[in-house]
Order: C-alpha cells, then sequence, then structure tokens
C-alpha cells in the first residue's frame, strides 16, 4: 500500500530516523517533512519529497497551517514527534484530514504529567520518585527539579542541595529524590495484545545524549511495558525511562511515541521506526522486530550530510 507520510519536528533525531527507515525499506511511502527550520538545516529533508517550515506546534495557528498543508499534499498519514504536539493531535485526531499515527490523549496527558505518574502506577517492584516538601526537602542532599509537561532533559536538573531549590518551586517545578542508580530506556511496541521492547542501559551520556548503551533483556520492564500498553489501550509505539536502585526500579520518564536513542536498537534487529511504517503501509512489523542478540552493546557516532550548497 503506498501512502503520503508527513513527520513534523523532522529535525529531531527521531524524525531523522524515521527519514532514515523509509529511505531504507518503503519506497512505496512518499515522505513529506516539517519543521521550524528550512531544508538546509534539517538533515532529514534530504530523504523528503518535500520539506515543509512551519511555526512551533504551541503557536496559536499552528493546527491550522498543518490541517492546510495535510489537505495541500494530500497527506494520508502524520506522525507528531515532539510531546506537547502528540498530545495537542491526540486530541484532534478527529478534526484533522490524515490520520494522526499516535498514541491516545489520555497516555499522552498522563506523559506529560510526571509529579501523578504515582497515582496510576500498579506494578510490583515499580516504584517513582518520591516528591519533596516541607521537612523532607530540608533534610534532602541531592535532589532533581523537574517540571511536568517538558520532555528529554529541557526541565530536568540536577541539584546538589536544597539551597539552589527556591527558585525552582517560585517557578512551579516540583522537587524530587535523586535516584542514584542505572538508568534505563524501554522501547516499546504494541502487537497483537502484546508488547515487544527493546532496554537500553545507558552507559555514557554527552550532553544529556546517550552514546553508548547496553542492549539487555529485563522480565520487570516488560510486565512495566504490558502495564502501560493495557492500562492507557496503546496502539503506536512509545519509550519509558527508569533508575534502578537496591533491585527497584524506578519511573522517571514517559514519552508517548518513540526517541532518538529507539535508533540504538535498531542495530540489534529491533527497528521501531521501520516496524511502525510497516504496520502504517499494512506490512507485518514484526518484520522489523526480531532481536539478533540477547545482549549488545551499541554506540553512537554523529553522520554528516552537505547541505545548502553554493558553488
Amino acid at each position: 500500500m503506498s501512502l503520503n507520510l508527513l513527520v513534523t519536528a523532522a529535525g529531531t533525531g527521531t524524525g531523522y530516523a524515521y527519514a532514515l527507515a523509509q529511505s531504507r525499506w518503503f519506497p512505496q511511502i512518499a515522505l513529506f517533512t516539517a519543521d521550524t527550520s528550512p531544508a538546509e538545516l534539517v538533515s532529514a529533508s534530504l530523504f523528503s519529497r518535500r520539506h515543509l517550515v512551519l511555526p512551533p506546534s504551541e503557536s496559536a495557528d499552528y493546527f491550522d497551517l498543518l490541517e492546510s498543508a495535510l489537505l495541500t499534499h494530500v497527506v494520508d498519514v502524520y506522525i507528531p514527534l515532539i510531546d506537547h504536539e502528540v498530545s495537542g493531535a491526540a486530541a484532534r485526531r478527529g478534526q484533522l484530514s490524515a490520520r494522526v499515527a499516535c498514541n491516545g490523549l489520555d497516555f499522552c496527558s498522563a506523559a506529560l504529567a510526571k509529579s501523578r505518574y504515582g497515582d496510576w502506577l500498579d506494578v510490583d517492584d515499580v516504584r517513582t520518585p518520591r516528591l519533596l516538601r516541607g521537612e523532607a526537602l530540608q533534610m534532602s542532599g541531592r535532589i532533581v527539579a523537574k517540571r511536568d509537561g517538558s520532555f528529554g532533559g529541557r526541565a530536568t536538573r540536577l541539584l546538589e542541595d536544597v539551597s539552589q531549590v527556591s527558585h525552582y518551586v517560585r517557578e512551579g517545578w516540583d522537587i524530587y529524590e535523586h535516584i542514584d542508580g542505572e538508568e534505563f530506556t524501554v522501547d516499546c511496541f504494541p502487537l497483537e495484545g502484546r508488547v515487544l521492547t527493546s532496554v537500553r542501559q545507558r552507559l555514557e551520556v554527552k550532553s544529556g545524549v546517550c552514546s553508548k548503551a547496553r542492549i539487555l533483556h529485563d522480565s520487570l520492564l516488560d510486565r512495566l511495558a504490558a502495564f502501560l500498553v493495557e492500562r492507557f489501550s496503546l496502539s503506536e509505539p512509545f519509550c519509558f525511562q527508569t533508575r534502578q536502585a537496591q533491585g527497584v526500579h524506578y519511573l522517571i520518564d514517559i514519552n508517548p511515541r518513540l526517541g532518538a536513542g529507539s535508533a540504538m536498537s535498531a542495530l540489534n534487529g529491533t527497528d521501531f521506526f521501520a516496524a511502525h511504517l510497516a504496520a502504517l503501509v499494512g506490512e507485518d512489523p514484526g518484520e522489523y522486530l526480531r532481536p539478533r542478540f540477547s545482549e549488545c552493546i551499541v554506540t553512537r557516532q554523529y553522520t554528516e550530510y552537505l547541505m545548502g550548497v553554493v558553488e
């Protein structure tokens, strides 16, 4: 089945990963990319039929302009990649002319409300970091400030002591205990009543980006993934992060979509981007979700592209 696909926020690593998967495996997909930056600043645009420049997704007229683009280019499927845009697109699913390939609004809202994960989480040996207030805050050492609605590290700060807290509290941030342990990201693909996962343990992080990861299996994280799929009736891929300390996993972040680091899983035979595109064109996504090894290490390097050439 052929289709026209629009990927927004194409300048992100996630957008690039979708574009790369399309170029490798799906010639029947006509890819359109969109971003706040022009084509010469977006590597993914090299693989697209046309690149569109749109305003930030929080702009008041964003979805009106998006709908105009969907109609103009006869787009069949639209994949949003910024969490707030994913949430906004999920809320407008019945109003947009293209199929919105993202999870439901209830999951998007729950993922953004990080301070309320503990209200609904119900998996043995999985907890959420404790929110600190009053006396508990005064007695804490290293702590974490985080703001609901953020994604990645944009609104997460590691603070060395309570003296740094007042500014963040005034700005509406929540303060959490710091979980001193290993960090994991779990890529998830709901498929035929189950969920296929790839667990990535962070081995090295540079400027907030994981550059080396160990891919492994963790039955507890599989159970957490299955809980999320069942709790929110999920049908599209997503990922989440935990920290592990003393045998307990702490859920610290949920993304209602894949992340740039999900591309690391593809090296082990679980290409979540290709699997998502396969599902969209009516092929078997399981063909792209076959782990090669039970455990391996994946490293990342930059790839350079020549753009905006003037002779």
